[in-house]
C-alpha cells in the first residue's frame, strides 16, 4: 500500500492525460519563451542601476531597449495564443466541457479509488494542511498585489504603455514611471505562479474531501 503524501498525489495527478483539456496547457516552448522574458526583464532594468555608478552612454538606452524589446516578444506568443484559445473555448465550450467530463471520469475514478484506501487520519490530516495552506497562498497574493489580480494580462500592458511612451528618453524615464513600470511586470509574475499554486491547492483539497466521503459511505455500508 502506497503512502499518502502530496507528491505521490501529484505524480498520479500530472500521470493523468490532458484529454480535450490539454489545448489549455502552455506549450513547452512558450514556457522557455516566458523564462526568456523574466531574463530580459530583468536585463533591462540593469541599465538603470548602471546610470547612478557610471557615465550615461547611448549604449545604456540600446540595451534597454532591446533587453525591453526581447521581453514583450518572448511573451508576447503565449498572450495571443491564450486569447485565441480562450476565443476557441467560449465558442466550443459545451462540447468541450462534456468530451473533458467524459475523458476525466475514469482517470479521477482511479485517483479516488486509490485515495479512499489511505487511511482516514491521514486523509484528514492532508486535507487540513491544504484548507490552511489555501487562505494563506490568497492572503499572500493579496498582500503583494492587492486587487491587481483581478486585472490579467492588463499590468503588462500598461507597464508596455509606460515604456513605450518613454523610449526615446529611456535613462531620464521619471522614476515613479519607471517603479510603476517594473512592479507591474512583477507583479503579473508573482500573480501568475501564486494562482496556479492555488489552483493546485483546491484540486488537492477537493480530492481529498471527495476521497473522504468515498471511504465513510462505503465504511456505512459494510457495516
Amino acid at each position: 500500500m502506497d503512502t499518502l503524501s502530496f507528491t505521490e498525489l501529484d505524480r498520479r495527478l500530472r500521470a493523468v492525460p490532458d484529454g480535450p483539456s490539454g489545448i489549455l496547457n502552455t506549450p513547452p516552448i512558450y514556457r522557455r519563451a516566458n523564462i526568456v522574458g523574466g531574463i530580459a526583464a530583468v536585463a533591462t532594468l540593469i541599465p538603470f542601476v548602471l546610470v547612478h555608478v557610471m557615465t550615461p552612454g547611448q549604449w545604456m538606452i540600446t540595451w534597454a531597449q532591446i533587453s525591453f524589446s526581447v521581453f514583450l516578444l518572448a511573451l508576447l506568443p503565449d498572450m495571443v495564443r491564450s486569447y485565441g484559445v480562450l476565443g476557441w473555448t467560449l465558442w466550443t465550450w459545451r462540447a468541450d466541457q462534456v468530451s473533458q467530463l467524459d475523458h476525466d471520469l475514469p482517470q479521477f475514478h482511479t485517483i479516488l479509488t486509490w485515495l479512499s484506501e489511505r487511511p482516514t487520519s491521514d486523509l484528514q490530516e492532508h486535507q487540513r494542511l491544504a484548507r490552511l495552506m489555501l487562505p494563506q497562498i490568497s492572503a499572500k497574493i493579496g498582500l503583494f498585489t492587492g486587487g491587481l489580480e483581478r486585472l490579467g494580462v492588463l499590468p503588462v500592458l500598461v507597464s508596455a504603455y509606460l515604456f513605450f511612451r518613454n523610449w526615446d528618453e529611456l535613462m531620464e524615464m521619471p522614476y515613479w514611471q519607471l517603479i510603476i513600470g517594473f512592479g507591474l511586470i512583477l507583479f503579473y509574475f508573482v500573480m501568475m505562479v501564486g494562482n496556479l499554486k492555488r489552483i493546485r491547492l483546491h484540486l488537492y483539497e477537493s480530492l481529498l474531501s471527495e476521497a473522504l466521503t468515498m471511504k465513510t459511505q462505503r465504511e456505512t455500508v459494510t457495516r
